[in-house]
């Protein structure tokens, strides 16, 4: 009977002891999903708010391109401003990187601590925000590539002319730009020499000139490169760079020779004070490299950085400091490449903006590229007199509401009435990508 019992006591241990494993076992399971749900609703908020705190950071940028765009406008419309205030003051606006929270540096007096802490104590941003603004100004428009039937000249000019006008075109820097990279390149990295060796350059050009023109307009790649893909040209300008990585025969490592110096959109004029080294060569071939170290060791000198206000103070440089080129030289080069839609001076118009939102573990990043293009001037309305002739030539009348603009138009490379009045639009995001 003892053993019976015994064993009915056993059974009846081992079967609480067996529940309270499993309940055990339950309880562990339910605490540990728990956990991670609770993670998981941690990690969904904070990605939340990163998000929109990048988002936020980039409306911030836009306000102050928007800013930028005021002042720029003023300054154009208003001869006495532009002469105190610089370009290089107005890019003050938009250049300085912004980081939240902002820190609070030992260099600061109290008043300046003092308000930052107010500022932080109102602000209802969570999270952390690091959010840069870059000029890419100084990058040629692949677009201008572009042959349409609506623009093509119907004057006849003689071979000469067409020769010496062609060398600045922009398919021949886009050319020239490839030659210079792929030398630069094979003199470090012999695969890259064995894999691209021999490339018909001219062919990759006919290929990107093909792929944004008109149909039956541009020269042919000489071969079936389209359809072997198969693809078919765009016949339209690209509205992004990456479209370039989808052209027949065009690497992503023969893209990434171009990619610094070259863009998909279009720029009131290329940045003189962001020229990267490769542009310098592309603009004066002749140059020495002794010469273009000479003039980055001149333009970035920490002790007294030059900035270039204008083509003028640009030239001034090459004609009379470095003593390379001849002023007259100097404006006919300048006068070739404006004449083929390539022009210059200190007025960024392309921006990429970086807006970064951090909370806890997660981060959001977004990219955007920013243009500000010109507004179109106005077309002239034709009057008619009394003899029914019509007539462009009148004045318009004086609008004493508009400030006058000083100046007159003169050619080469000085400022003229036009670009004074020049005026932007409204910022606009062109390209956005969310790293």
């Amino acid at each position: 009977m003892k053993k019976i019992l015994n064993n009915e006591s056993g059974v009846a241990l081992l079967m609480v002891s067996t529940a309270i494993v499993i309940l055990t076992m339950i309880m562990m399971t339910f605490t540990y999903d728990s956990k991670i749900h609770k993670l998981q609703s941690f990690n969904i908020e904070d990605k939340t708010k990163s998000r929109m705190t990048a988002e936020a950071g980039l409306q911030f940028a836009m306000v102050r391109l928007r800013l930028y765009k005021e002042a720029f406008n003023f300054l154009q419309t208003n001869q006495s401003a532009a002469d105190i205030a610089s370009q290089e003051v107005i890019n003050a606006i938009w250049n300085f990187p912004f980081v939240y929270p902002v820190p609070i540096s030992d260099k600061m007096n109290q008043i300046q601590k003092d308000s930052l802490a107010d500022f932080m104590e109102s602000a209802i941003l969570e999270g952390n925000l690091q959010l840069t603004i870059e000029n890419i100004s100084n990058r040629i428009n692949l677009n201008l590539l572009r042959i349409s039937k609506m623009n093509q000249v119907s004057e006849q000019t003689s071979e000469e002319e067409e020769e010496s006008d062609a060398s600045y075109s922009p398919s021949n820097q886009l050319l020239k730009s490839l030659q210079l990279a792929m030398e630069a390149k094979t003199l470090t990295d012999e695969d890259f020499t064995n894999r691209y060796y021999g490339t018909d350059l001219e062919k990759l050009v006919n290929i990107m000139v093909a792929y944004v023109s008109d149909p039956d307009t541009a020269p042919s790649p000489n071969d079936n490169a389209f359809q072997e893909i198969p693809m078919s040209p765009k016949n339209a300008p690209m509205a992004s760079f990456s479209e370039v990585y989808s052209l027949p025969n065009w690497d992503d490592d023969l893209v990434d020779l171009i990619r610094r110096e070259f863009t998909v959109h279009g720029a009131l004029m290329i940045d003189l004070n962001k020229i990267t080294d490769k542009t310098l060569k592309l603009l004066l071939p002749d140059l020495m490299d002794e010469d273009i170290k000479d003039f980055f060791e001149y333009k970035n000198d920490p002790q007294n950085p030059v900035f270039f206000n204008s083509l003028d103070d640009f030239k001034k440089y090459w004609v009379q400091q470095a003593n390379v080129i001849g002023d007259e030289d100097f404006t006919k080069i300048f006068e070739k490449f404006e004449a083929q839609g390539l022009k210059f001076g200190p007025s960024p118009t392309i921006f990429k903006v970086i807006s970064e939102g951090l909370m806890g573990r997660a981060s959001y990043k977004l990219t955007a590229y920013v243009v500000m293009p010109a507004k179109p001037e106005p077309k002239p309305v034709a009057d008619t007199d009394n003899d029914g002739v019509p007539d462009t030539e009148d004045p318009e009348p004086e609008n004493p509401d508009v400030p006058k603009v000083g100046g007159a138009q003169t050619t080469g490379t000085s400022t003229t009435e036009t670009e004074q009045k020049t005026q932007l639009l409204e910022p606009r995001i062109v390209e956005i990508f969310v790293n």
